[in-house]
């Protein structure tokens, strides 16, 4: 197995920084959701413990937070190269051949990234008109999915501008062909 992806520098030019700095906003706030997410939880199993009285709609607010967090954590891990490669069969091809292959994946990230956040906004519209809510608290299920819109559309903007990095990378020396958009580790 080759070794895993090793990031050697955040992106310099302009648009890399803004795209890099921009996802790192949208995952410290789905981190921050996280955390309030997570005390909601704690504070709903210690006071069903304790008190018999847990956070009304508990399960309704994990399921909606969850779900916007981890959409917010998508762009970041596609700018760092955070996501699965399975490269079983390309750890003996040229640098060129992989680079081909990762651009590839990375368009192939941005195109389903952009018609999930396409087709939220008409699912959005859909809950907003039908006035979905959500059992117990009755909270409206468009919100979540309206939180979810930008996400998807930068993780759709940062697959290609990946994938740009990823073509403009296939003639790099060997020790250059992984330094791609992503942490300055």
């Amino acid at each position: 197995m080759s070794e895993p992806l090793t990031l050697k520098r955040a992106p310099t030019d302009p648009i890399g920084r803004v795209l890099f700095a921009t996802s790192r906003a949208f995952a410290i706030a789905g981190g921050v959701l996280l955390v309030a997410v997570t005390l909601m939880s704690l504070v709903s199993i210690v006071g069903r413990w304790l008190f018999a009285a847990p956070v009304p709609g508990d399960y309704e607010l994990v399921q909606i937070g969850a779900a916007i967090c981890v959409s917010t954590f998508l762009p970041l891990t596609q700018m760092r190269g955070g996501h699965v490669i399975v490269d079983f069969f390309t750890t003996g091809a040229r640098p060129v051949v992989r680079a081909a292959l990762d651009t590839i994946g990375a368009l192939m990230i941005a195109l389903f990234a952009g018609v999930i956040a396409w087709r939220m906004v008409f699912g959005t519209i859909g809950l907003a008109e039908a006035n979905d809510q959500t059992t117990i608290l009755a909270f409206p299920t468009w919100i979540a999915l309206a939180a979810m819109v930008p996400c998807f559309a930068l993780f759709a903007v940062v697959g290609l501008y990946t994938a740009w990095r990823h073509w403009a990378m296939r003639a790099a020396p060997a020790d250059e062909e992984l330094a791609l958009p992503g942490s300055s580790r």
